[in-house]
């Protein structure tokens, strides 16, 4: 606030305190949600779906290819049959999503217990896909 009403550019500068923020709350290095949205979940939100093998994984590293997510779940004995990434329509660049399939029901199980772990250095988010559908918006078939 010493510099309060100098000028900078030609223009006078305006430096206030800042008001300590209410409501407490935040995380455990002091910082609040900016968005005001709830934090979302690591783990699966609704039950797996039978016959599931396809996993929806977010926040994903956008130095993330095939070779490490295969490492990354094969720590817990999980084989990926394979993988689509989702990129921007615009500008085909990775949106840190994608879906990865397994062999069996029992591996998305165990590859669900890697809800949260790290991967280059992000958590990683893990929902169960689901079934495609069968209709489009409008109520007719495909």
């Amino acid at each position: 606030v010493a510099k309060n009403g100098e000028d900078l550019l030609g223009r006078p500068m305006k430096i206030n305190y800042s008001k300590p923020k209410t409501g407490g709350g935040g995380d455990k290095w002091g910082n609040a949600n900016s968005t005001g949205k709830p934090q979302r979940s690591y783990t699966p939100a609704n039950p797996k779906p039978e016959g599931c093998v396809e996993l929806f994984c977010g926040n994903l590293p956008y130095s993330i290819d095939e070779e490490k997510i295969a490492a990354f779940f094969k720590e817990v004995g999980a084989t990926v049959t394979n993988t689509r990434w989702l990129n921007d329509r615009e500008t085909q660049e990775f949106k840190g999503i994608g879906f990865v399939s397994f062999e069996t029901t029992e591996e998305v199980d165990k590859a669900v217990k890697k809800a949260g772990d790290y991967l280059d250095g992000r958590p990683i988010r893990i929902d169960y896909a689901g079934q495609k559908k069968k209709e489009n918006a409008w109520g007719g078939k495909w």
